[in-house]
């Protein structure tokens, strides 16, 4: 199946940059993939499931379950969906008060029909303009809280 990894260099210490993801309640006010997210608890734990209703390819609106697949304290965050098998990777280090990342965003192969589908719409070239939008939404979002504490 196919999957897309980026590094960036992100302007915002680890701990922020961290909070934002794993606050997954709080991805439809920075991601704008993300319409809505229901069920995700105010700290998240590994198998935590959440629904989240989003836009994939040719802008087709869905709503699945997802579940945090890794989570390793301001280190790494692993969420799946459990339909369709599209997963984000994320790994962070520290760098000088700013974070290094490595994004990863794949597709898992599912049996079945649901798979077969994820699998043709999910293409390497669909993957990268999503992780590279999410870094892109990710950034700004960081930019606008600097802003505000100033």
């Amino acid at each position: 199946m196919a999957s897309w990894t980026q590094q960036a260099l992100l302007e915002a210490p680890v701990e922020e940059v961290w909070k934002l993801l794993e606050d997954i309640a709080r991805y439809p006010q920075w991601n704008e993939d993300t319409i809505s997210v229901t069920g995700a608890p105010t700290e998240i734990e590994m198998g935590t499931h959440f629904e989240l209703t989003g836009r994939g390819p040719f802008g087709l609106k869905a709503t699945t379950t997802f579940r945090v697949e890794k989570l390793d304290e301001l280190r790494e965050l692993k969420l799946r969906c459990e339909t369709s098998g599209l997963y984000s990777r994320w790994v962070l280090t520290e760098a000088q008060h700013e974070t290094f990342t490595e994004v990863e965003m794949g597709v898992e192969k599912v049996a079945g029909a649901t798979g077969a589908v994820t699998g043709a719409l999910h293409t390497k070239r669909y993957l990268r303009r999503a992780t590279e939008d999410t870094l892109d939404n990710l950034r700004r979002a960081l930019g606008r809280q600097a802003a505000e504490r100033k």
